[in-house]
């Protein structure tokens, strides 16, 4: 597998099925990305958190029955389809009919795009993904690595890509640039800077950049 972000705003998504799967993928979508989302849900029933969203205005809901619709006019234009339907057989046939068009589907293993567990925190984003063969254990590392970003690394990020645009004015060596970037990142001066509010730990580690590094 290969793991990519890919920027769904404006894209179509359609979901089928409206249960508890559907939802945590719904939502999971919703947090990772902005505005400008087109999700679509089609289902006979449900949860009250997608007819919430629903109500919101975040998302579409279709309530249908799925064997009586034309599959091809739904899956048609799709970006990404997610296959939550609780019946195999239905399932089976909706990745069919999506096989016929350029989409991504996401079903089990059937499908070719894997949602991971995400950490959007602090201005990271990060996945995790066993492959399927632990979604505990994902879920567990997610746990860890969401508490290891604080207020400080959220800081920094800032800070470090404030000071990638100063260091491109600044120096034309993309090598050097980089080098003084990662030097930042392990010094421990830099790190107590952060213990200010950040306009002034910025100020602090330019002045630590412009002494020792630049």
């Amino acid at each position: 597998m290969l793991p990519l972000y890919v920027d769904v705003s404006g894209k179509r998504i359609v979901v089928f099925g409206g249960g508890a799967v559907a939802e945590r993928k719904i939502c999971q979508i919703l947090e990772t990305d902005g505005a400008g989302l087109d999700v679509q849900v089609y289902s006979l029933d449900f949860t009250p958190r997608i007819e919430e969203l629903r109500k919101k205005g975040e998302i579409q809901c279709f309530r249908c029955d799925l064997w009586d619709q034309n599959l091809e006019d739904l899956v048609k234009g799709a970006f990404l389809i997610l296959i939550c339907t609780g019946d195999e057989t239905l399932n089976n046939r909706i990745l069919k009919e999506a096989a016929k068009f350029d989409a991504l589907v996401n079903y089990r293993h059937d499908g070719d795009a894997f949602m991971s567990s995400v950490v959007n925190k602090g201005g990271f984003l990060i996945s995790i993904s066993t492959g399927g063969k632990g979604p505990a254990m994902a879920r567990y590392m997610k746990a860890k690595i969401s508490a290891l970003i604080a207020d400080k690394e959220e800081k920094m990020l800032l800070i470090q890509s404030n000071l990638r645009r100063y260091l491109k004015e600044k120096i034309k060596d993309e090598k050097r640039r980089r080098e003084i970037l990662n030097s930042v990142l392990s010094d421990p001066e830099c790190w107590a800077a952060l213990d200010a509010p950040v306009d002034a730990a910025e100020k602090l580690i330019l002045q630590i950049v412009g002494d020792r590094y630049a």
